[in-house]
């Protein structure tokens, strides 16, 4: 029966990602995907955002760390958002994530001690700073629910990329040749 039941869920929790439209989806156990030694990969990160939805399994109550890998591919504005589901059932909850905290980290864990931004799993856009080119990681932590042995949750990052400088030189110029030419029209007439 119990087997049966996890295959429903897992099957209801699909249906509810692919019609989200996520780019990353993954059904993990608490001790099993988005470990240290086995990180989600995010892949690269660009002004589309990229999403990771998990399903955690565990007892009530238990806590979870995991991991996510990803690239920013040249400077970038970054902002991030994590968000949890709750399936609530006759007052009882049976999906639910509680304190849920995303970390972005410089490098791969262990190896960094440079932390950007932190944030919940409130589903409020969070600014996470202007990151160069280079590999960050997540660190996602929270518990599941007092009475859910399922838990739900996702995280989107965009990372729209900084012009630079020469950008803006060139668009001064555009703008003071336009400028000059509105000017001469006016002489001329």
């Amino acid at each position: 029966m119990k087997k049966g039941f996890n295959f429903k869920l897992n099957l209801a929790a699909a249906a509810v990602l692919m019609t989200t439209g996520v780019a990353n989806a993954s059904v993990a156990n608490v001790a099993g995907n988005g470990t240290e030694s086995n990180p989600y990969n995010l892949g690269v990160i660009g002004a589309s955002p990229s999403v990771l939805a998990v399903t955690l399994n565990g007892a009530p109550g238990s806590s979870f760390t995991e991991f996510a890998n990803f690239t920013i591919p040249t400077l970038s504005t970054t902002t991030a958002s994590a968000n949890t589901y709750t399936l609530n059932l006759g007052g009882l909850n049976l999906f639910e994530i509680v304190g849920l905290t995303v970390s972005v980290w410089k490098d791969v864990h262990p190896s960094t001690t440079t932390l950007y931004s932190t944030f919940s799993g409130d589903n409020f856009t969070n600014f996470v700073g202007n990151l160069d080119a280079g590999q960050y990681h997540l660190d996602i932590n929270g518990f599941l629910g007092d009475t859910a042995s399922v838990g739900q949750y996702s995280v989107a990052l965009q990372a729209v990329p900084v012009p630079e400088p020469e950008t803006y030189a060139m668009l001064l110029a555009g703008l003071g040749l336009v400028g000059l030419s509105t000017r001469r029209r006016k002489k001329i007439r």
